[in-house]
């Protein structure tokens, strides 16, 4: 059991919240959580560089000059590998870098995110953030009260348009809700706030989707 920061909206503290947290299990699978992380990041690349070959730049094929007697090292073509405007040895070609984990190792490695965060101290409570309509100076003067300059991952129980429109353009700042983390988002930010009603929807989510020491 660990006691969280609470806050309001206005950055004011208002005491400490406990929070369980054995639910994501007793230790962070460090390895789990790197091999998730790095399938996020890869599963992010469009594959599409391209170097041309010597077969496929345009140009003579014949010998720029002769083999001997100029001093100067051999050459068999101006397109061949080394040359300036030749082609590339070995270069990168279009392919396909996505990553795959089983769901029960994805899940996993978001349960020891979470732990490795709220064990570090880097999560802390709000008790509500009362929007009516989007308004980002509110959302950005309860961050520079209780975060300063740093970047923030907020968390609500619920997908809400209001609150994303609010954080959307924030610098360094994302919006989850709880059925949308993952182990990447998690460890993207260097503090999370999860709003009250995520943290007594956390527990039943996670219990949800994976069941720790199965």
């Amino acid at each position: 059991m660990i006691d969280l920061k609470l806050y309001d909206h206005t950055g004011q503290e208002l005491g400490q919240v406990p929070f369980d947290d054995s639910i994501f299990g007793a230790f962070v699978n460090r390895q789990l959580l790197h091999s998730a992380i790095v399938m996020h990041e890869a599963n992010q690349r469009q594959g599409t560089a391209k170097t041309k070959t010597v077969s496929e730049v345009v140009g003579a094929s014949a010998k720029p000059f002769k083999q001997k007697g100029t001093g100067r090292a051999r050459m068999g073509k101006s397109r061949r590998f080394g040359s300036r405007g030749g082609g590339t040895c070995f270069g990168p070609v279009p392919r396909d870098y996505s990553k795959s984990m089983p769901k029960t190792q994805r899940r996993l490695a978001l349960c020891s995110a979470l732990l490795a965060r709220f064990r570090d101290g880097e999560v802390i409570a709000l008790r509500d953030m009362p929007l009516e309509e989007p308004r980002t100076a509110m959302v950005a003067n309860f961050l520079r009260r209780v975060n300063g300059d740093s970047g923030a991952l907020l968390v609500d129980h619920q997908p809400n348009d209001i609150f994303w429109k609010s954080v959307r353009n924030l610098p360094k700042t994302d919006f989850h809700p709880v059925s949308d983390l993952c182990a990447y988002a998690v460890m993207r930010r260097p503090r999370i706030i999860f709003t009250e009603a995520a943290l007594n929807a956390l527990p039943g989510w996670i219990s949800k989707i994976v069941h720790i020491g199965s």
